[in-house]
């Protein structure tokens, strides 16, 4: 049981990572440093989990693990692509030039 809700837990963070990486990095950078969108992207990938699983354990588990996962994704993404909070950007792993984030 708790090996389904770890899997499901590493496939949350891989799909979440994709889609912020398929995003465009002016917004990427934009969600990844407001406080009030990463707590947005939590909770929706939370309500997403318990809508998909609603009624098992394992579905409460794994929406509860989603959430964990997606807190960690967050923070993973902010270090590799970095984040713009006040109008400042802070430089990830990866680095964008002012073109690609105007």
């Amino acid at each position: 049981m708790i090996d389904a809700v770890l899997l499901f837990g590493a496939m949350n963070i891989v799909f979440e990572f994709v889609l912020l990486s398929m995003m465009p990095p002016r917004y990427r950078l934009r969600v990844l440093g407001s406080s009030a969108m990463r707590n947005a992207l939590h909770v929706l990938f939370l309500a997403l989990n318990l809508i998909v699983h609603w009624g098992t354990l394992i579905g409460s588990m794994s929406s509860i693990m989603a959430f964990i996962a997606s807190m960690i994704t967050v923070r993973i993404a902010q270090f590799i692509y970095g984040s713009i909070t006040d109008q400042q950007y802070i430089v990830g792993v990866k680095r964008y030039s002012l073109e690609q984030l105007t």
